[in-house]
């Protein structure tokens, strides 16, 4: 049995129903034993159509969404778990952070990178403000806010911030400020030669965030042999290296491997750069090397997660509300020459779907008597078909939903555009 399965019984059999325990409904379960076991809570009750509780603390009502705990304690210890678990209730019965005033709450905030799929299916419709607080400004992560407590980090959510009557860029900044008072907290020099190598210790389960920080990965222009890149596998761990140097660069690629898919609290595998305005992007190299394709693929494959668990929430979504939409994979091939690898997704005649963003659309454009697939790049659909779909609201990463089929005219342009494999190259 897998470590995901043990840790949340996933196979084990429930003791009336004998039944498989899906993880979250685990979750649920102990959350709710917790609740119960406080003589300071009562009418501990599940909220309709949403992943959450609602209970009475000292008589006064309270609810709380678990898509966040559910995300952070999937694959811990269950003793870690429940030290979680408790440290989570004891937050939402004792709020701490929402007690604060904005004063207060700008010298804790503080910016934290996270995967897209962080925090799984967020509430809608009434409770939709129980959604944090984010930015997108990297592909497959999301930038959130924490206020950082003595005893937790609380995500904070758009209706804290109405409270305390602050924007979201607001907000934001005050987050970086406080941040950058801890800039240089933990950053050394871990190797020297055969070329730097830094890394960010500062205890503090913040390492991560220092790549959200305007201009610090930029500032180690010149303290490393070219231009200067960074990994963030995990919460807790940033390291830094140049361009310049392909072996560091592959040690910087196994660590961070390693390292994501040893921890409990990944972040990304993929490696991230500045650009010349010294802004942070993913780092891509040059080139048709086996370096420069393992690089692209661990981009790719991170793509591929995301993507994956957005699909499978969006069909849950569908299957709950009997939406028969068909929400398309985000696939890889390898290039045989190369092993460059290529993103595609498929779009059907006639078939209303969610389309990922892919290097590659194969659209099925036959010409009648034909069973004509055309490979279209991405780009080129969104030029010559854009009419035809629409952005997903919300989708994160980015979905377009299809609106209709292209005439003919256009279906005629598309297979004009048809690329060969063989000729991608990067934009």
């Amino acid at each position: 049995m897998g470590f995901f399965k043990k840790l949340f019984g996933f196979g084990k059999k429930d003791e009336d129903t004998q039944a498989p325990v899906d993880p979250r409904e685990y979750l649920l379960r102990e959350t709710e034993s917790v609740l119960n076991a406080d003589p300071a809570v009562s009418q501990v009750t599940r909220l309709p159509g949403e992943y959450g509780l609602g209970f009475l603390y000292h008589g006064k009502e309270m609810r709380t969404y678990l898509e966040n705990l559910f995300a952070e304690t999937r694959e811990v210890s269950p003793e870690e778990r429940t030290r979680i678990i408790e440290r989570f209730i004891s937050a939402i019965s004792n709020p701490g952070g929402s007690s604060l005033t904005w004063e207060e709450a700008r010298e804790r905030l503080l910016p934290v990178p996270r995967a897209a799929s962080f925090g799984g299916q967020m509430p809608t419709g009434a409770h939709a403000s129980s959604f944090m607080v984010e930015k997108r400004t990297l592909p497959f992560l999301r930038e959130l806010l924490v206020v950082d407590l003595p005893e937790t980090s609380m995500y904070v959510q758009p209706d804290l911030l109405q409270q305390w009557g602050v924007s979201v860029d607001e907000a934001f900044q005050a987050a970086y400020a406080h941040l950058d008072t801890l800039r240089d907290v933990g950053v050394e020099l871990q190797e020297e030669r055969p070329s730097p190598l830094w890394s960010v210790d500062s205890n503090d389960t913040y390492e991560a965030s220092r790549l959200l920080l305007p201009g610090f990965l930029a500032s180690f222009a010149g303290k490393v042999k070219g231009r200067p890149v960074a990994a963030i596998p995990t919460r807790s761990m940033m390291l830094i290296t140049g361009d310049q140097d392909p072996v560091m660069l592959e040690r910087l690629c196994d660590v961070a491997e390693r390292e994501h898919e040893a921890s409990s609290r990944g972040i990304s595998f993929a490696l991230y750069t500045v650009d010349d305005a010294g802004r942070v992007v993913p780092y891509r190299r040059p080139g048709d090397d086996a370096l420069a394709q393992r690089i692209r693929g661990n981009h790719a494959r991170f793509a591929m997660v995301e993507y994956g668990e957005q699909k499978a929430l969006l069909e849950a979504q569908h299957q709950s509300s009997e939406l028969d939409v068909f929400v398309a994979s985000f696939s890889v091939i390898v290039r045989d020459r190369d092993s460059r690898p290529i993103s595609w997704c498929s779009w059907g005649r006639e078939v209303d779907s969610m389309l990922p963003e892919t290097d590659v659309v194969i659209i099925e454009a036959a010409r009648e008597g034909s069973d004509e697939l055309c490979m279209v790049p991405f780009a080129e659909v969104l030029r010559l078909a854009g009419h035809c779909l629409t952005p997903v609201p919300g989708a994160w990463p980015p979905r377009h939903r299809t609106l209709s089929w292209p005439d003919d005219a256009v279906l005629e342009q598309l297979r004009a555009a048809t690329v060969d494999p063989g000729s991608i190259v990067d934009p």
